[in-house]
């Protein structure tokens, strides 16, 4: 056993593992840095220290909220608040340890490095006094502190890399490469978004991680690399509804992910997995529709139609107008943002056009593009002022599917092709890493 993990900590995988994720801890954003990244540490912050989903202590912290019967909630998914607990939880002693003089100088510090700074989106000064009025010095170091470091080095940056790292392993089917595969895991890791979204306390990559999970193992179901238990669809079913609970379209992708299990494992003897598997994805909804009920007395309801300060600029999909010129960019951002997803996309249509084996998988994340795509053009013509800026984080999804089948781009090409091929892809991978870097 022994031998085992040290053969894993020398090799490849796990110093690319470690590398992306010190690098993510390295651009780490500070506390403060972003209203969503607030809003979900709020809510993890009210379960631990007041036992509530209220998070009227913290709110004036983050532009992210929603007001309803008197009371503000996070105005995000909780899924990202909720795993957050136990790690606040075991954090929080810490702060009790600290002499009162230490704790005086570090917040006189705080307050006066905030004075420095621009005023926030209320047109207040950046000070901790000015954030949480009811707290003592203590408790707003814990929180910042915290928030700040702890939880998105544990959480988001963390859970991050493992997408990173899954990516890595499920290159080995498409490419004997190694060199090959690190750099395709390089340019996913820092050449797209996920890269930014990574350094913040954001709850999207997480989504993408578990889904990318529930992916590999039913990847490999498929490809007789491992059998379909009942215990293996059930955990893959509980990580594909947990995703829900980080980002709510991906309830929608669990419903792609269910069509994908049904096409290559819909036999008479196969039912009894697929209900455990349809029992997995409906633990983690429940438990997410308990949630709205308790906090908005509807469980069908989330915390985006109570959102403080969010442009509606139309009230439903009837309304859905010609994109503007500023719509059309958002939409055109997302591949400027990431050039190298463009390749991707175009490696998945020559991975369908070679029609080998792994054609259905092909297929697959083909479907999983096209209605990512329209659903983020459905939501952003519907709503061009409040959701069509956030165009390439509703495209983000898409990337470790489109990813994966890169090597397709210099598979089966000439001599003279697969050169122009090479320069094609390194370019735009390392003009893709500038950019977001």
């Amino acid at each position: 056993m022994a031998f085992t993990k040290l053969n894993f900590l020398k090799s490849r995988g796990f110093k690319l593992f470690l590398t992306i994720w010190l690098v993510y801890i390295f651009y780490l954003d500070m506390f403060g840095s972003s209203c969503v990244a607030n809003s979900q540490s709020a809510l993890t912050a009210a379960i631990v220290n007041e036992g509530r989903f209220e998070i009227d202590t913290y709110h004036r912290a983050s532009c992210d909220v929603a007001f309803y019967d008197g009371h503000y909630y996070s105005g995000q998914s909780p899924g990202l608040s909720f795993i957050s607990v136990p790690l606040y939880a075991a954090s929080k002693p810490i702060f009790h340890l600290l002499p009162q003089g230490l704790i005086d100088s570090l917040f006189e510090k705080l307050e006066n490095y905030g004075s420095t700074l621009p005023l926030d989106f209320e047109g207040r000064k950046k000070i901790p006094s000015n954030y949480f009025p009811d707290l003592s010095k203590r408790q707003v170091l814990e929180y910042i502190l915290i928030s700040g470091f702890i939880l998105p080095i544990f959480t988001t940056a963390l859970i991050s890399t493992l997408s990173a790292l899954l990516v890595y392993l499920i290159l080995k089917r498409f490419t004997g490469n190694e060199g090959l595969r690190i750099v395709i895991t390089v340019f996913y890791a820092f050449g797209t978004i996920l890269f930014r979204t990574s350094t913040q306390f954001l709850q999207r990559p997480i989504a993408i991680a578990l889904m990318l999970a529930a992916f590999s193992v039913l990847f490999m179901i498929r490809h007789k690399e491992l059998k379909p238990k009942s215990s293996t669809l059930f955990s893959v079913g509980i990580a594909a509804g947990f995703s829900a609970w980080f980002d709510y379209y991906h309830l929608f992708a669990s419903g792609l992910l269910f069509l994908y299990l049904l096409s290559f494992h819909a036999s008479k003897k196969a039912k009894a997995n697929i209900l455990f598997f349809i029992l997995g994805i409906s633990i983690p909804v429940l438990l997410l529709l308990l949630y709205q009920f308790i906090a908005f007395d509807d469980p069908f309801v989330i915390s985006y139609k109570y959102k403080l300060g969010t442009p509606h600029d139309v009230t439903g999909f009837f309304e859905i107008r010609l994109p503007s010129t500023s719509t059309l960019f958002h939409m055109l951002e997302f591949f400027l943002h990431s050039p190298i997803i463009l390749l991707a996309i175009y490696a998945v249509y020559r991975a369908l056009l070679k029609k080998d084996k792994y054609y259905h998988d092909a297929l697959a994340v083909w479907i999983f593009i096209i209605a990512t795509t329209i659903y983020t053009i459905v939501i952003s013509l519907a709503y061009p002022v409040s959701l069509a800026p956030s165009f390439k984080r509703y495209m983000t999804p898409i990337s470790p599917y489109a990813m994966i089948f890169l090597p397709y781009i210099l598979n089966n090409a000439n001599m003279n092709k697969k050169k122009a091929l090479k320069i094609i892809f390194f370019g735009l991978g390392i003009l893709s890493i500038f950019i977001n870097w």
